[in-house]
């Protein structure tokens, strides 16, 4: 999407919104004989029915109005929001979509000076079922590239020497925790190795850690690596003596965007999925 032409658009919109495919849209502002900052909305009301169309509608509606009513409670005298969701996955009544904003605020001094700030945030995930719509912050970490080559073509966490090796994005990881509850997880990739002969090799870890994950967040590994090839990403619990895991193979390049593969805690343990590609705002 090209944001200055949205921008430039938007700056002349007033009052309006619309949603429709995932994509939600405002701009509201002061008239020149009114007092204070523009008003709070009311948020949109969570579908009847939940499949990936209504959920990335509702989603893209929801980010939208908080951007905008975080900050009309700030006093702001004109906001703009453009936000934008991607349906990921679903389980049951859980259903998971990514969201992401982008806009112009404007606040006025007490002499009429104006001061205009440009918004734009990260991607972030939502679980909406049909009776929650849980918005999860995120904490981004990317691992560390060692830069010691550890087998052919590689170093020793999987990043490619050889620039033609190389793929973008990497593999990254987001780990969701969807409980009311922190939770540890450990997180293992390997590369999946092929024989000369054609048979299977020995696999190569290109990442191990351990990650703390606080209630009702998540946590996004990135850049895990960028050489071509099939990797199996491994995500360990344990909960009371109970150890829950997920499993899942991935190969690169993958889909375009952050995070390649979901790992998702919640009250059935822990599931894996792959990540659709998501364009932003």
């Amino acid at each position: 999407m090209d944001r200055r032409a949205f921008l430039q658009r938007a700056s002349r919109a007033v009052g309006a919104i619309g949603v429709g495919g995932g994509l939600a849209g405002c701009a509201d502002l002061v008239g020149g004989g009114d007092k204070g900052g523009v008003a709070e909305r009311d948020p949109p009301e969570r579908p009847d029915e939940l499949g990936p169309e209504s959920v990335a509608e509702y989603v893209a509606a929801y980010e939208e109005i908080r951007t905008h009513n975080r900050h009309a409670a700030e006093g702001a005298v004109e906001v703009t929001v453009d936000a934008v969701a991607t349906f990921d996955h679903a389980s049951g009544d859980n259903h998971y979509a990514t969201a992401q904003h982008a806009g112009s605020v404007s606040h006025e001094n007490d002499d009429g000076d104006r001061s205009v700030g440009e918004l734009h945030g990260d991607p972030v995930p939502y679980l909406v079922t049909p009776d929650r719509t849980l918005r999860l912050d995120v904490r981004r970490r990317a691992v560390e590239r060692v830069g010691q080559r550890d087998g052919e073509g590689t170093t020793r966490n999987g990043s490619a020497t050889d620039p033609d090796d190389r793929t973008a994005p990497p593999l990254g990881v987001r780990l969701l925790n969807v409980t009311d509850e922190g939770r540890d997880l450990a997180l293992t990739v390997t590369r999946r190795a092929t024989g000369d002969d054609g048979g299977t090799g020995t696999d190569e870890t290109v990442a191990d850690l351990d990650v703390g994950i606080d209630p009702e967040t998540a946590v996004e590994v990135r850049s895990v690596t960028d050489a071509r090839g099939g990797y199996r990403v491994t995500a360990r619990m344990e909960d009371d003596g109970v150890t829950g895991q997920g499993r899942i193979e991935v190969g690169l390049p993958s889909a375009d965007r952050g995070a390649n593969v979901d790992v998702v805690l919640d009250g059935n343990g822990v599931s894996t999925w792959h990540l659709p590609s998501f364009e932003g705002v």
